[in-house]
């Protein structure tokens, strides 16, 4: 089993918008329950991660807190998070608002319902942060679902992680302009557009971490390609970048 540092960061990439962040004696997993196999993208691989997850095994073993960006059946399965209660003890359960419940789900849950473009702290204790924003999906056909983003501050460091934002929102960039950002998690399509690269640019993380991209054997669009070559053409003009392209590679802070 990997070994996790108590001074020291660990961001490990699970699927799609799926990451842990483990430091200081925490363990914050985003997105990171769901098997929905979304046409040209990947669910958390079922026989494996996503099973040790439900069974607290390895680096999922004590997770402290869960968070969901929104509920979109590729970032979270209702059903699977209500088996993982019952198996866990998580010390929080973070989600969206949306008009249904998890009413047979065990746990300390807070719902989140907040005006387009507020924050609030939703957590706040021994040198951990967590803050979330309310922000638009990508794309109009989803402007109506209910989307945060969350920044973690934690040993001194400010990640923040964007899940399906729509970056051509200028009360988007309002809103992050003011933020010191250490690490910034995006969607890969931010890479491929210019008003993405402008964000990026405006918050200004020193690392640069792209996910939601499909594992190989699942990309039919050849968006791993397409993401590879936008970095390498836009490389000089952003912070310094990785793709996450396999599920439980991870960097270290």
């Amino acid at each position: 089993m990997r070994r996790i540092l108590v001074n020291e960061i660990t961001i490990t990439y699970i699927a799609n918008a799926g990451i842990l962040i483990c430091g200081a004696e925490k363990k914050i997993l985003i997105d990171g329950i769901h098997f929905f196999k979304p046409f040209g993208f990947s669910p958390v691989p079922a026989a494996t991660v996503l099973n040790h997850i439900l069974e607290g095994k390895g680096i999922y073993e004590d997770i402290d807190y869960l968070l969901f960006t929104h509920c979109h059946k590729d970032h979270l399965s209702k059903n699977k998070l209500t088996d993982y209660c019952l198996l866990n003890a998580p010390q929080m359960l973070v989600l969206p608002k949306d008009g249904s419940s998890l009413e047979n789900t065990k746990g300390n849950i807070t719902y989140l319902d907040m005006e387009l473009w507020t924050e609030k702290v939703i957590l706040e204790e021994n040198g951990l942060k967590m803050t979330a924003f309310k922000t638009m999906h990508d794309g109009k056909e989803y402007h109506d679902v209910a989307h945060y983003v969350y920044q973690i501050n934690l040993l001194e460091h400010n990640i923040l992680v964007m899940g399906d934002s729509d970056f051509r929102c200028s009360e988007l960039e309002t809103i992050l302009a003011s933020q010191r950002i250490d690490i910034l998690i995006v969607n890969w399509m931010f890479l491929n557009n210019r008003m993405g690269r402008a964000l990026i640019n405006i918050v200004n993380p020193k690392q640069l971490l792209i996910y939601h991209l499909p594992f190989e054997n699942d990309d039919i669009y050849n968006y791993i390609k397409i993401a590879k070559s936008d970095l390498k053409r836009y490389e000089s003009e952003i912070p310094k970048t990785k793709l996450f392209l396999n599920c439980e590679e991870f960097i270290k802070v």
